[in-house]
């Protein structure tokens, strides 16, 4: 049965060999924690017999069939890679604290294209921020960062999820009383400043952090309280509060 060829960008065809390549060497360098390398790869070469076509704007080839005559030849030379090559220029993969970019919920073309440019994990995306690097320049300029930042925190919200231990009185730095809400991932997005309402009337969140809030008190306690925190766009606790 012939099978007929669909026509590929050589760009779509290098990216995709680049993200194949990637993967082997991560798997490589897994390996290498428990048995050391004792080999290296050598020179591949790949050669591809295609017939290209020009429509002004982009080039695109053909792969020819067995038999077909007239194709011209691209050849791809991959060099060697030794195994301190491969521990040296790989990022240990699976840490606990990071999460794949295949568990975010986002469509397949933007996880697509975070491969095509390296990125696989929450922790690729905030190192190449923290370096300044606007991705948009450097991809195709579809995707939509403030719905895929939206993402990550609630993935990063349903990993680890916050948790309220404690609520007490106390002092904030101006000696003026307010609510200590203490607990764990109570900082889930520092983007995002916490809403917090006691007894639905809006209080000010003084200061935050991961195991404390800070909530000043601008009335006194009733008997039975309800106390209603926003943490984000899609972490709210809610807390009965009871006056001693």
């Amino acid at each position: 049965m012939t099978i007929e060829n669909t026509a590929w960008q050589l760009e779509d065809f290098v990216d995709s060999l680049v993200v194949e390549l990637d993967k082997t060497r991560e798997t490589l360098a897994v390996k290498a924690v428990n048995k050391p390398l004792s080999y290296s790869v050598k020179e591949v070469s790949l050669d591809l017999q295609t017939f290209p076509s020009y429509d002004g704007d982009q080039v695109r080839f053909v792969t020819a069939q067995p038999g077909q005559e007239g194709a011209s030849k691209i050849t791809i030379q991959l060099n060697s890679i030794t195994d301190q090559q491969v521990r040296a220029t790989t990022k240990m993969p699976g840490a606990r604290t990071d999460i794949p970019i295949g568990r975010i919920p986002v469509d397949k073309a933007t996880k697509k294209t975070l491969r095509k440019l390296g990125v696989q994990s929450v922790d690729d995306l905030e190192h190449l921020k923290q370096r300044n690097v606007d991705l948009d320049q450097v991809g195709d300029g579809d995707i939509d960062y403030t719905t895929l930042n939206k993402q990550i925190q609630k993935s990063r919200r349903d990993q680890a999820p916050p948790v309220v231990t404690a609520v007490s009185l106390g002092l904030d730095e101006d000696r003026r009383p307010c609510l200590l809400v203490q607990g764990t991932n109570l900082s889930v997005n520092p983007a995002f400043p916490p809403v917090a309402a006691l007894n639905q009337r809006v209080v000010e969140v003084v200061s935050r952090s991961n195991e404390e809030l800070q909530l000043r008190l601008e009335h006194d306690l009733e008997a039975d309280n309800e106390l209603v925190v926003a943490l984000d766009e899609f972490s709210v606790v809610k807390v009965n509060v009871k006056a001693r």
